[in-house]
């Protein structure tokens, strides 16, 4: 039997085997979003599979809410979201308690304390057991599709609103969470280029990447949302921008953060919208770009 464990800090594409798993780095921290990561990894380090849990069956989940000082101290750490067993909640706990300290505050961290919440999701598996196989949806009218890694899951949006198709992906593994009341982690939207329109080159040159920008500015400016941080993307046969978004209304939406991808292909226009909690996000984003390269429109 081979024990692992999934954690948010570690994009839950994949399944992270402790061997596999990198030294946090000691270089200076410039931001809050790489203090989180640099936390994330070092907990990651110290996990293993805790005895309590080995006569438990299935995933075994729980969240931690932990305050760190300044220098890293770890000042308290409380259960947010128990397991269900006391036992595994206490041993996770000193798991996470023997990581201290954690990296000093980054440069822009001007508060003497904060508190992060780190969901760990335990898995027992079998050594020879098959690798999931990807999960795939394709609209059958635009053949617009998406593929996803297990545990996602991916299908057809109730309704497609504005959108020629659209797609929800979801995680029954709850890694990384989903924004508070929210229903899905992802969507995924495309509008065909008009009909009888000769499919064209996607854009090239700023002008392209500008007028993408635009039109998020102007629809975060109408939503009261606020662009924290934006990047381009060039690949073959897409040109587009990716960026996060704090939520400027809805329900616990101080808590959220938002990853919107626009990009263009010669079949059309392309939306990517995910959503996680502030806390999740950092690590999340990783997944969420790793969603956007899956996206796709199958050449008739």
């Amino acid at each position: 039997m081979r024990w692992r464990f999934l954690a948010s800090s570690l994009a839950t594409v994949i399944a992270v085997t402790f061997a596999n798993l990198a030294p946090a780095q000691a270089a200076a921290l410039a931001t809050q979003a790489e203090w989180t990561q640099a936390v994330h990894r070092r907990i990651a380090n110290r996990l293993s599979f805790p005895r309590e849990a080995r006569h438990l069956s299935g995933a075994v989940a729980v969240s931690l809410k932990i305050t760190v000082l300044r220098d890293g101290t770890v000042d308290n750490i409380t259960v947010a979201k128990s397991s269900g067993d006391n036992a595994v909640d206490n041993a996770t706990i000193a798991m996470v308690q023997r990581a201290g300290p954690l990296p000093a505050f980054s440069t822009d961290m001007q508060e003497g304390k904060t508190s992060l919440v780190v969901p760990v999701r335990f898995q027992q598996e079998e050594d020879d057991a098959p690798a999931p196989a990807p999960r795939r949806y394709v609209d059958p009218a635009t053949r617009f599709g998406v593929t996803v890694a297990a545990p996602f899951t991916v299908g057809a949006a109730g309704e497609s609103g504005r959108y020629d198709a659209l797609i929800e992906i979801s995680n029954p593994g709850g890694l990384p969470p989903m924004a508070p009341g929210a229903r899905f982690l992802c969507r995924a939207g495309f509008n065909a280029a008009p009909a009888g329109a000769a499919n064209t080159a996607a854009p090239k040159g700023v002008q392209a990447f500008d007028a993408l920008v635009a039109a998020a500015t102007r629809q975060q400016r109408k939503l009261r949302g606020t662009i924290e941080e934006l990047d381009v993307f060039d690949q073959p046969g897409r040109r587009g921008i990716d960026y996060l978004v704090a939520p400027g209304a809805g329900p616990g939406h101080e808590d959220a953060r938002q990853y919107i991808a626009d990009w263009t292909v010669p079949q059309g226009r392309i939306r990517l919208a995910c959503a996680t909690t502030r806390d999740a996000m950092p690590e999340a984003l990783a997944t969420f770009r790793a969603i956007r390269d899956a996206v796709a429109v199958d050449r008739r």
